[in-house]
């Protein structure tokens, strides 16, 4: 599952970058057709279907609503957006630069921000779905996918390092990129923490339990409603200045 998952994240990254206006529009269907098809999980696991028979909690039911509502938001800018890639693209350079971000950076950012919304949903299938084969698929899955964001968190640090790009565009978009970078790398730390706690091998090792149960389970929950606040108010500027100040140039440092 973690192979099928890296491979569509990188494949998207790659296609919304590209020069050819109908690959980047294939990589964005791509990205809407996954998006779609990550809130009709989430709709079978909160009314019908796969998920019916499983126990959640309220709270539980209710985040899975609220990355519902969010994927359905998601994809609604996508499809706003679609039209844009028609458009004769600037090329994005091959290092970053004051200006833009380079090619590799947009690659690491798109592939972290579509593992990302399926790590955070099976997540919650992991917690919702009782214990079986179906749950153990899961966890497997979400392991490996916060794991790969947690190596592609350091290659893209790494990267930054080698050749900077630009600077954020205020005070509160800088907070948030920090948050944002603080937090792609302590949740699958947390998750690490977890998995020791709950006596879970990852990639096939018995990790430490340095943390209890519930402290584990509690840390990972916060940082994850954390993140989805970040993400939200991250997508949700990009979004504003993109429509509503009619802003094209930011988005354009990330996309072409």
């Amino acid at each position: 599952m973690t192979g099928s998952y890296l491979i569509l994240a990188l494949g998207i990254a790659v296609l919304l970058n590209l020069g050819n206006r109908w690959l980047r529009i294939l990589g964005q269907l791509l990205a809407a057709i996954a998006l779609f098809f990550n809130i009709w999980s989430i709709w079978l696991a909160v009314e019908d279907g796969t998920f019916a028979a499983a126990r959640a909690q309220a709270g539980q039911v209710l985040a899975l609503k609220a990355m519902g509502l969010a994927g359905a938001a998601a994809l609604l800018a996508l499809l706003l957006l679609l039209p844009g890639q028609w458009r004769t693209a600037t090329p994005a350079p091959g290092h970053n630069t004051r200006q833009a971000w380079g090619q590799p950076s947009r690659i690491l950012h798109w592939a972290s921000a579509v593992l990302m919304l399926c790590a955070l949903p099976m997540g919650l299938f992991v917690v919702v779905l009782p214990a079986g084969a179906i749950r153990a698929e899961f966890l497997d899955g979400h392991q490996g996918v916060g794991l790969a964001v947690l190596l592609l968190l350091i290659l893209r640090l790494g990267w930054q390092a080698v050749t900077r790009g630009p600077d954020s565009p205020n005070a509160m978009a800088r907070l948030n990129k920090s948050a944002l970078y603080a937090l792609l790398a302590a949740l699958p730390v947390s998750g690490l923490l977890l998995s020791g706690a709950l006596h879970v091998p990852v990639l096939g090792l018995a990790l430490p339990a340095p943390l209890g149960l519930e402290a584990a389970r509690g840390l990972h929950q916060i940082l994850s409603a954390l993140f989805v606040a970040a993400f939200a108010a991250h997508a949700s500027a990009v979004v504003w200045h993109h429509f509503g100040l009619s802003d094209r140039k930011l988005i354009r440092r990330m996309l072409r």
